[in-house]
């Protein structure tokens, strides 16, 4: 069997080991798929490699610079544990879009169709999840469509980026292609992302505006489309199916006439098919409907404006509504798909952008702005990334990594539009471009889910198909070897540390504290740089001395989190009983973060104990 068999299965089956068992932004999860992307993506170059030159080869050398400069950011970031995992990531998915570059020589058409099962299962798994409440209990909480990828955002990305697929599948399987586009298009709306949905539309529009043969597709689109309208409308009007906090017997009852409206929306579009649209659809017949379309849009769009009181109060009406903070934070109902709130994001954006003012060179550090948000946050709402690739790699790794970042996703566009032009190409093109308009205003870099299929796609298109390189020198073998070795230590040392840290706590659950302290100790010796294994070890310790010096090491490991500057103060005022040294770190703690330790006027904190014993007026009376 030939390399490009073997290669194309192993990468087929990392990509399915993302989508279905990624389980978002989990490191264990990244670790399994990583190592095992590294791994073969490593073999894969030292057995049968590549020539990658061109706007392919500038894409390959910026990847590997960002990945170097993440870190590197490690010696400066605010958060270094967490610029770590940031860099692991980035590591993983140029070990998918190498993959990818080995994969080169598989026909772009059966890429495309692999990539088309894979999507159009993970689909109806994820909506067998509403027929089977077993299968994911926790809809019984939040009900949003989000199972197997963990975060409905991403999701409804995912079925955005198959609308390509589906429309070129129509052409060769209209059946086929039409039963992706159903499923597709009904996850999308049971997700209640509003860009998810506008991007399938989008996505719709361009492949149209792009075939010359749009005439055979659009019947098969407008009847998945349709059926896919109404099967929705039922899900939204089920409340076991779109309401949070649904008791399982609703659930159960609501998924069983969900899966059947399902089926019954399926064998209605086989019959339309089958029997109504045979052909291809008369081009008056589009125009038609095209034009009605658009003058219901736009007469929606006066109405609108006219009830606004002008063009001018309309335009201040939703900005206001997308910056304002008051209603910023959208309930995750159906409601929300007509929102025009930011959900915000806007906030988010603009603290991201402070810290890189403050940092405009290097940034904060990859994947620190979890704590730029807690420093510069007005309200209790934390959040870990700001909701934009753009913004957060120019907050966190400063104009050097967004120039990084833009040369890379520039070469890649670049080599894809320079490939010859096929219905397969386009489709998976098309689908990168969604990627990339989707991260502008979401957490896509922690998702392998959505990441590692992208970066395998793009790093097959951006590879020429016969490109075989000269087999490598026994130089060549070990420098990729030891790169290979240095990128499964970067992914396991964390991985092994964040097991030991979980077993010491269930060693403390179980009261075995000498073990504890031990699993502790081996933690921070995997990652040196996380802060919880030398808290806990700090709080299990004996010897003030060297439980001082501990709390002390974690808060000069992370002088801008506030929970370093707590615990140090906490101890210092309830075990050492230094009042005055506690009354500065706790006051240290609740500047940085007012709202993780509770307002002024809450009685009986830490800090206002300390503020009573340095200065007895303070103390209420």
């Amino acid at each position: 069997m030939r390399w490009p068999a073997v290669g194309g299965a192993a990468a087929g089956g990392l990509a399915f080991a993302a989508l279905f068992f990624g389980n978002g932004s989990s490191q264990g999860r990244l670790f399994w798929i990583g190592a095992a992307a590294v791994l073969v993506a490593a073999i894969g170059w030292v057995v049968r490699p590549v020539r990658v030159s061109g706007p392919g080869a500038l894409f390959f050398a910026a990847l590997a610079a960002f990945v170097v400069w993440q870190g590197l950011s490690i010696a400066w970031s605010i958060q270094p544990s967490r610029s770590w995992d940031y860099t692991n990531r980035g590591l993983v998915y140029f070990a998918f879009a190498a993959m990818g570059a080995l994969v080169a020589g598989v026909p772009a058409r059966q890429f495309a169709a692999v990539a088309a099962t894979l999507l159009g299962a993970l689909f109806v798994w994820a909506l067998a999840a509403k027929v089977v409440p077993g299968l994911f209990s926790d809809y019984g909480r939040l009900a949003r469509l989000r199972y197997p990828v963990a975060y409905w955002n991403e999701l409804a990305l995912l079925a955005a980026a198959s609308v390509p697929l589906g429309l070129w599948v129509v052409r060769r399987a209209r059946l086929a292609g039409a039963g992706l586009l159903y499923a597709a298009l009904v996850v999308a709306v049971l997700t209640y992302s509003r860009v998810g949905i506008v991007l399938a539309i989008i996505a719709a529009v361009v492949w149209l505006v792009l075939d010359s043969d749009r005439f055979e597709v659009i019947g098969p689109l407008a009847v998945a489309w349709i059926a896919a309208a109404v099967v929705a409308a039922v899900a939204l009007l089920l409340p076991g199916i779109s309401s949070d906090g649904q008791p399982h017997e609703v659930r159960v009852q609501d998924g069983l006439l969900f899966g059947a409206a399902f089926v019954l929306g399926a064998i209605a579009i086989y019959l339309a098919l089958r029997f109504v649209v045979t052909r291809a659809v008369d081009p008056r017949l589009v125009r038609a409907v095209a034009a009605g379309f658009g003058a219901l849009v736009v007469i929606a769009l006066v109405v609108s404006v006219v009830r606004a009181g002008g063009p001018g109060s309309f335009v201040r009406d939703r900005w206001h509504e997308f910056n304002n903070p008051s209603s910023a934070q959208i309930a995750n109902q159906p409601g929300r798909i007509v929102s025009a709130s930011s959900s915000n994001r806007w906030r988010w954006w603009q603290e991201a952008w402070n810290a890189f003012v403050h940092h405009p060179a290097n940034g904060t550090g990859a994947g620190t702005f979890g704590l730029t948000d807690r420093l510069e946050r007005r309200t209790s709402l934390a959040v870990t990334e700001p909701h934009s690739a753009a913004i957060q790699d120019l907050s966190e790794t400063g104009i050097l990594g967004f120039l990084l970042v833009g040369v890379f996703v520039g070469a890649a566009v670049w080599a894809i539009v320079r490939r010859q032009r096929t219905g397969a190409v386009t489709a998976l093109g098309l689908g990168v471009v969604i990627c990339i308009a989707h991260s502008l205003v979401d957490i896509d870099w922690d998702y392998v889910a959505v990441q590692g299929p992208l970066f395998l796609t793009v790093g097959a298109l951006v590879t020429r198909p016969s490109a075989v390189g000269p087999r490598p020198s026994w130089a060549g073998r070990a420098a990729v070897g030891v790169c290979a070795l240095a990128a499964l230590y970067s992914l396991a040392s964390p991985w092994l540390a964040d097991n030991r840290f979980n077993a010491g706590l269930d060693a403390i659950a179980s009261g075995q504290l000498a073990q504890a302290t031990t699993e502790f100790k081996s933690a921070h010796a995997f990652n040196p740089l996380a802060v919880e294994p030398i808290l806990f070890r700090a709080a299990l310790e004996r010897s003030p001395g060297k439980a001082l010096q501990l709390y002390r090491q974690a808060r000069d490991l992370e002088p801008k989190n506030a929970e370093t500057w707590y615990e140090l103060g906490a101890y210092e005022l309830n075990i050492l009983h230094r009042p005055r040294d506690a009354y500065r770190d706790l006051n240290q703690a609740y500047t940085l973060d007012r709202f993780l330790f509770g307002p002024k006027d809450v009685p009986g904190r830490t800090l206002d104990r300390a503020r009573c014993l340095v200065d007895p007026t303070t103390c209420p009376k």
